[in-house]
Parts: C-alpha cells; structure tokens; sequence
C-alpha cells in the first residue's frame, strides 16, 4: 500500500478511485443495450453505509492501487462512504472529505459495492450530522498508510488534523456512541473492520437494482469505477480555504475561554457550530471575562465571513443551478414526446428522497437561524435560504413530469 501510495497523480484516489478528465460527447458503445447496478435514492436512509472497491476504471493505475489497498486491508473493498442526507453521501478521497450525490451513481457488477445501515436510527443519524461537520476536512495520506501497517509502526505526527475514507465514517458513528465502531481504533479502521462489524443489516440488494444503462451513463460516477466531474467538486477546497483562514480565530477561542466548555474544530461546518455554541456558553463565563469572550467570538465571525464574501460558494452553487436547469428542460422536454425517454421509476425515486431531504434541511436552517446576529451564520443561512428555494422549485417541476407520465405520486 505504501508504494501505490506515492507519486500519484492528480486524477489519481489513494483509495484507488479514477476521475474522468471529461465526459461531454462521449459515448462509451460497452454500455449501449448493457444491464447495471442502479440505487434506489428513495430507500437510503442518513447513516447509510456503502463499502466499494475499483473494479472498471479505464485507468490502470487506479485499478492497480485499489487491488493495493484490498490485499493490504484484508477485505474485498477498497474505499467507504457514508449517507448524511439522501441522496448525498460524503466520503473521505484524496481533495479530502466531500460529497457526491447517489442519484448520478451506477455501479457495473452488484459484487463490487455493499451497503449497510445501522440498526439504530438515533445513532445512524446522529452519525450522519457529525459526517456533514466534517466536509471539507482534509485527508491524511499518512494516516491512511498507518491504518494497513503493522501496529506501533508509521504513526501520524502531531497536529494531523486530516482523515481517511474508513476513519472518518467510524469516527462518525463512534461520536454517536455506537460502541460497535470502537471494537478497533478509530486509526487502525479499514473497510474490511466496517465490513466485519456485527449488527450492522446488509442492505445491498434493498438499494441496488438490476437495470438497463441510463442513456446519460458516461456522464454518471461509477461507484466501482470513474467518479465523473460535478458542478460542486470545487466546494472541497473551498470549505478548506475557509477552515484554515479562520482557524487561528477558532484555536484562541477554544484556548483562552476552557470554562465554556468548547470543542477544537478544524473545518468550516465545524467552525459554524463552534461560533453557535459559543454563542449559547456565554454566560458560563465570569463578567469580568464576558467581553473578551464575545470579542473572541466576533473575530472568529468577522474571519469565516470575510471568507463567504469571496464569491466561491455563489460561484459554485450558480454553476449547479445552471446544470440542474439544463437537465431540467430536458426531462421537461421529453416528457412530453409520444415515447418520453425517461426512467419514471428513477425519478420517481429522486423526487422522494429529496423530498426527505428537503424536510432535513429546513429542519436543519431552522435549528441554525438561532444565531443568525453572527455574519456568518446569516451569510450561511441565506446561502441555504437560496439552495433550499431552488431546490423546492425543481421538486414542482419533477412532480409536473411525473404527473404527466402517468405517476402522481
């Protein structure tokens, strides 16, 4: 694992995952007529677990690095993900912890992939909040290593504040208290010590599907293959260009005031929560002391929200909006043709998880609006005011398409 590991190129996962460079025009003629793996968004739930492994990629360096990566681990699988809103997942890949929405996902053989779900949903979903804290996080290729090598061997240095794709979804799971996941230490965790968990309920045949090969196939993520390019893959580097501008801010917070009682964050959903919280501990703090708390607190707002007036976050969500609406008037188009190219089950399925997904996010800003005195967090908040408006208008259009074809719902 370690040689694969080293003088990888940028296209290249550690986790052995292959990036399409484009997939405009393209037609890829093994798919015409083929049969897949298609998820079934409507059924996932937030704690989901997918385990994978690169089995079709074009590029043979990466097939070669997940082959690496399972004989070092021991398992079958290559790289985990975790569900924190459905359809979205997060996971932990070399650009660090971003999410990847599943209803633009396909696998090629059912045997490359398996999913699980936590038999408490209290503890799967209190895993999937503290998944989402953790987007933007870097990842520590470093530790990755250490999690294969013999143990007392190739420790971390200090101040790794990064992760990897089978720590993170443990440490996810073992901040909701499921003691399953602190069998092994969070470091030494592999996607084979996830797959062995017991209690954990196989829900791969529930989810995946048998069906013929959309028609937009080349342009989808091969969750057993090439991860295609999205609108939001700069939101990654993003968030962390945000964390590590404020972080200095958020260090002196947590130091200089321990009486509140305040967790270290690294990353910007974390630093959100960091400013909430602190907001909420404020009379834990002596008087005399009050006004450099609140001071404290104001820098660290001021920081994040110099950041959010880059411009990034618009930049990326417009160009989101711009792909949504293009694939939306097709559909729009098609469906009313006398023999509509469409997957009504598919949408049908995409139409109900985001529904749910609406409901998390309101739930979610409306939880958040508390601390909206704080320019970061109304900055934040509008930014989710705007998706979640956007969002609710594309669920009417999508219900205006199944309508026509026969599916009210």
């Amino acid at each position: 694992m370690d040689q694969a590991m080293n003088a990888l190129p940028a296209h290249v996962d550690p986790m052995g995952r292959g990036r399409r460079e484009s997939t405009m025009g393209d037609k890829n003629p093994r798919y015409e007529g083929s049969m897949v793996f298609l998820p079934d968004v409507s059924l996932l739930r937030p704690g989901d677990i997918i385990l994978t492994s690169t089995m079709e990629s074009q590029d043979e360096r990466s097939l070669e690095i997940s082959r690496r990566v399972r004989e070092a681990a021991g398992s079958r699988f290559s790289h985990v993900l975790i569900c924190t809103s459905p359809p979205t997942f997060a996971e932990a890949g070399s650009e660090g912890v971003s999410s990847l929405s599943l209803a633009n996902c396909f696998v090629h053989a059912i045997e490359n992939v398996r999913a699980f779900r936590h038999p408490d949903e209290t503890v799967a979903r209190r895993a999937a909040s503290h998944a989402q804290m953790g987007v933007g996080r870097e990842y520590s290729l470093r530790q990755a290593r250490q999690s294969v090598l013999p143990a007392g061997t190739g420790k971390a240095t200090a101040g790794d504040d990064g992760t990897f794709c089978s720590a993170y979804v443990a440490q996810a799971f073992v901040m909701a208290g499921a003691e399953e996941f602190a069998a092994v230490s969070i470091e030494r965790t592999t996607p084979a010590t996830i797959e062995k968990i017991e209690g954990l309920v196989d829900i791969t045949s529930v989810i995946f599907q048998r069906a013929l090969a959309p028609r937009n196939v080349e342009a989808m993520t091969a969750l057993d293959g090439d991860y295609a390019p999205t609108p939001s893959s700069p939101q990654t580097e993003t968030f962390q260009r945000y964390a590590k501008a404020a972080l200095p801010r958020a260090e002196r917070l947590v130091n200089m005031f321990p009486e509140a009682g305040l967790e270290r964050q690294t990353t910007y959903f974390g630093m959100l929560l960091l400013i909430l919280n602190a907001d909420a501990s404020t009379l834990k703090i002596a008087e005399g002391r009050r006004l450099d708390f609140l001071r404290a607190i104001t820098e660290l707002d001021d920081a994040l929200a110099t950041q959010q007036a880059d411009g990034a976050i618009e930049g990326f969500f417009a160009d989101i909006v711009a792909s949504d609406n293009r694939q939306m008037e097709r559909d729009l188009r098609e469906s009313f043709s006398a023999t509509p190219d469409i997957d009504v089950r598919a949408l049908r399925s995409q139409y109900d998880a985001r529904e749910r997904s609406l409901v998390e996010r309101q739930r979610a800003l409306v939880s958040m609006s508390v601390g909206r005195k704080w320019r970061s967090i109304d900055a934040h908040c509008s930014m989710q005011e705007d998706s979640i408006a956007f969002a609710s208008r594309m669920q009417k259009a999508l219900q205006e398409i199944l309508t026509r074809l026969g599916d009210p719902g």
